[in-house]
């Protein structure tokens, strides 16, 4: 019986590893990329090549086969694959499609009859795009597709024609608003799904790259898709991504952020167990990691699961400086996390409680400062915080220009008059704005967002049991995040639980060549990610 061209293929790997085996050289058994296959050769069968290509690149739903006829004399099947978000769907038609259905058409009954049996002839005859290649490894093809190319598999023909239909650098691209880096790419998300798509197929040429194609909304009828990487990602956290999407029933939804509230692990928590970003290279970055991308069409953020609380503090810009700086950045934002939820309940329960730990000299020069003030030291706190978020929000409402100048004089005419009028102490102006400082220190505000909220709550701690209150509020604080999960996955990781392997990545920045490994709290056995011994020695 004969054998199918899956089974050929699995027989292939299997004689490569066991010869790895005998020789020491280690295979990643989580690793079937075609790279690591022997060489395979197309056939003359029509639909056992088109297994092959199903085989490497069948489980995308971005993977189109174009059915087709040439009408030669008998009429040859021919099939055209190529990446719909890779290709020029103009070009394509133009060079291929209809050259191929309709250039025959003025041919005489001879010519016709010839080129059916000679396909070399036909193709140089009929296409008339220049870039043409025939291919013969299966390997070398993949790698045409994930280029942008389309192929060409014709009946009783072993060779494949690849043809240059990918798009020019016509297509524009938005610069990120929310994540500006001095050094690295400038090319963020758009509203156009399939440009987002193809954005990540672009950074990853992979045909272990996965795009799966979803509809959510009865009315809307939502394009969504799900990117992962095959062999890295774990499949458990895959089977319940789709599980959480599929299970979302409504009339429609306005963007990725309401998909995020459909699929959070802690719904009704203060702190999102989910991570969205509008860059391409940190998306990138996070598949090679085993998580797993949403893209929802008409929103040009991208959700990417499981999400932990590190990945709020790690900006794109500290891949492109130096591993101490970047260390150091991250050790301010960290920092900043800490003094925006603290620093202004330890103000109110060291001026309210616990004056003897200052120093005699501060305390006189606060209690000076506060001689006069008609309120507690809570209550004129409360009113500069809220002065201070509500001129915040005008800033981020209004246009950029005339955003800048109403936080920034607003600030400081509504603080230097308040101080003068009596009503607030300078050394409330100087905690609160301290405080505003180290809040722009966190680069991505959906976290600060929950810091800044959690800060009012332990002021109320304050004021009410003082440094006591903060200590029983922080401990409710470190509770919440260390029960929390995202998709399975502890959401303090590495904090709790312990990893100093992870530690390298994730709260330090340690060079590119000392990172060798994955999470094991993220993927699932593969988790070696690069060669060992990668350090420079000149």
């Amino acid at each position: 019986m004969r054998k199918s061209t899956l089974q050929i293929i699995k027989e292939s790997i299997h004689k490569i590893t066991k010869n790895n085996s005998k020789t020491g050289t280690s295979t990643n058994k989580d690793t079937k990329s075609h790279e690591t296959t022997q060489s395979v050769k197309f056939s003359h069968h029509l639909d056992k090549n088109i297994q092959i290509i199903e085989s490497y690149l069948g489980d995308s739903d971005d993977i189109k086969f174009r059915y087709l006829q040439i009408p030669t004399l008998p009429s040859i099947r021919a099939v055209v694959v190529f990446i719909e978000t890779l290709v020029d769907d103009s070009i394509l038609e133009s060079s291929v499609l209809t050259p191929l259905t309709q250039g025959l058409g003025e041919r005489t009954v001879e010519e016709r009859t010839y080129l059916s049996s000679h396909i070399d002839d036909l193709i140089e005859s009929t296409l008339p795009n220049s870039n043409i290649c025939f291919l013969q490894d299966v390997n070398e093809a993949v790698d045409e597709l994930l280029s942008g190319n389309g192929i060409i598999l014709i009946q009783n023909y072993a060779n494949v024609i690849s043809i240059t239909i990918s798009q020019g650098a016509a297509r524009e691209y938005a610069e990120p608003q929310t994540e500006k880096v001095v050094k690295g790419p400038q090319q963020g998300f758009v509203e156009d799904i399939a440009a987002n798509v193809s954005m990540i197929r672009k950074r990853i040429k992979s045909p272990n790259l996965v795009i799966k194609e979803l509809t959510i909304g009865r009315e809307s009828r939502s394009e969504i898709r799900v990117a992962y990487i095959k062999h890295i990602v774990n499949p458990s956290i895959v089977k319940e991504v789709f599980k959480r999407l599929k299970r979302i029933d409504v009339d429609g939804i306005v963007g990725s952020a309401s998909i995020e509230e459909y699929i959070d692990d802690a719904p009704t928590n203060l702190f999102q167990t989910t991570f969205y970003t509008e860059r391409p290279d940190r998306v990138q970055a996070m598949l090679l990691e085993g998580r797993i991308t949403i893209l929802c069409d008409g929103t040009p953020f991208a959700i990417t699961v499981p999400a932990i609380v590190t990945d709020f503090f790690i900006n794109s810009d500290d891949y492109y400086q130096n591993p101490y700086f970047a260390s150091f950045t991250r050790f301010i934002g960290y920092l900043g996390a800490f003094m925006m939820t603290f620093l202004p309940s330890i103000y109110i329960a060291v001026s309210t409680f616990h004056q003897e730990v200052l120093p005699t000299s501060l305390a006189l020069t606060i209690a000076g400062a506060r001689a006069g003030v008609p309120f507690p030291t809570f209550v004129e706190t409360l009113i500069m915080e809220i002065a201070f978020e509500a001129l915040r929000q005008a800033g981020t409402r209004l246009p950029t220009h005339v955003g800048q100048a109403v936080s920034i004089v607003g600030a400081l005419i509504i603080g230097q008059a308040a101080v003068e009028a009596g009503l607030v102490s300078s050394a409330v102006v100087i905690v609160v704005a301290t405080t505003a400082i180290f809040s722009f220190t966190i680069p991505y505000t959906n976290f600060s967002l929950s810091l800044r909220l959690t800060r009012f709550f332990m002021m109320a701690l304050a004021a009410t049991l003082g440094i006591y209150g903060i200590m029983t509020g922080a401990l409710l604080v470190a509770l919440n995040l260390v029960s929390l999960r995202s998709f399975g996955v502890p959401f303090m990781v590495p904090f709790a639980p312990l990893s100093f392997q992870d530690m390298k990545d994730w709260v330090f920045r340690f060079p590119q060549w000392a990172i060798t490994k994955r999470s094991p709290y993220i993927v699932n056995g593969n988790v070696n990610k690069k060669a060992k011994n990668l350090k420079p020695k000149p």
